[in-house]
């Protein structure tokens, strides 16, 4: 059991991010409660799950929202307040999240786990990223 780092999960969607802590790997998670995000009424979008292109102008809404929570959690990881990173989240906010993330932070990614999270509680998150292990090691 690794008990030298910590790892933060980052759930997210186009509109709320929510951070978990793994003080343990496989041990139980925690969320840190604050960090949640929410974006604002500048960064929401009517139908925010479109689909097409990442890039139209639909999406930059979206895309800012992700930059800012991109921005916290790197600031945080400059503070040394973990080692290792979860990203979970529908696969646009992963690519944004990932395009928006300084290249020290994403060399911290563990894994990542391309589905709709940020509902789940501490327990199913934690089966979820059992999961998403178990598929990025075979």
């Amino acid at each position: 059991m690794d008990l030298g780092s910590v790892t933060w999960i980052v759930t997210a969607d186009g509109v709320e991010a929510r951070v978990f802590c793994e003080r343990a790997r496989t041990g139980p998670l925690k969320e840190i409660a604050d960090l949640r995000m929410s974006a604002t009424d500048d960064e929401r979008i009517a139908g925010h799950r479109h689909h097409g292109d990442p890039r139209a102008p639909q999406h930059e809404p979206e895309r800012r929202f992700l930059r800012r929570v991109a921005n916290r959690v790197a600031l945080e990881a400059s503070k040394g307040e973990f080692q290792r990173l979860v990203l979970m989240g529908p696969p646009r906010t992963l690519g944004y999240l990932k395009e928006a993330l300084p290249s020290e932070v994403l060399a911290r990614i563990d894994v990542t786990d391309p589905h709709e999270r940020r509902r789940d509680d501490p327990e199913a998150l934690r089966a979820h990223l059992r999961d998403a292990r178990a598929r990025s090691w075979s």
